[in-house]
């Protein structure tokens, strides 16, 4: 747990300066502390279309994009992204968000882990879940995953 503090802290105090739009510290959710991993909610100011917050994520952060999933091309709802740092650059995060009702996405999930095989797991793991339907615009490939991990 204290490592998992260290890099919740080592988050905090870098990571909403890069992306102050979508991660506002003034309004996001009490932090959820688990063995492993923190969950962080950022609900936003303002909603934001998909493409533009994976813009940001890639643009502003140098996040790699795990996926772009399309649950149904006939409702706005649940088309969602995940996008994860690099472990190269010494972090170990995920993003994810959704749209809502009007093709807006209002909240970002952040997922801080203390170990890379935790994060590697629960990267494969978000793939599978939106393996079982829908299509993905766009899909990293495990084998590719892991290869930032090496």
């Amino acid at each position: 747990m204290n490592m998992l503090r260290h890099f919740f802290d080592d988050f905090m105090t870098f990571v909403p300066l890069q992306l102050p739009q979508l991660l506002d510290v003034t309004i996001m959710e009490e932090p959820q502390f688990y063995g492993d991993y923190a969950l962080l909610t950022f609900p936003l100011r303002d909603s934001y279309d998909l493409e533009e917050v994976m813009d940001m994520f890639e643009d502003d952060m140098e996040l790699i994009t795990l996926y772009h999933h399309i649950p149904s091309h006939t409702v706005k709802f649940g088309h969602s992204t995940c996008a994860y740092s690099n472990p190269a650059f010494g972090q170990m995060f995920k993003m994810n968000c959704q749209t809502g009702a009007d093709g807006k996405v209002d909240t970002i999930l952040v997922t801080i882990y203390d170990s890379l095989e935790q994060m590697y797991g629960e990267l494969c793991l978000d793939l599978d879940l939106h393996s079982k339907g829908g299509v993905f615009k766009y899909k990293k490939d495990k084998e590719d995953v892991l290869l930032n991990f090496l």
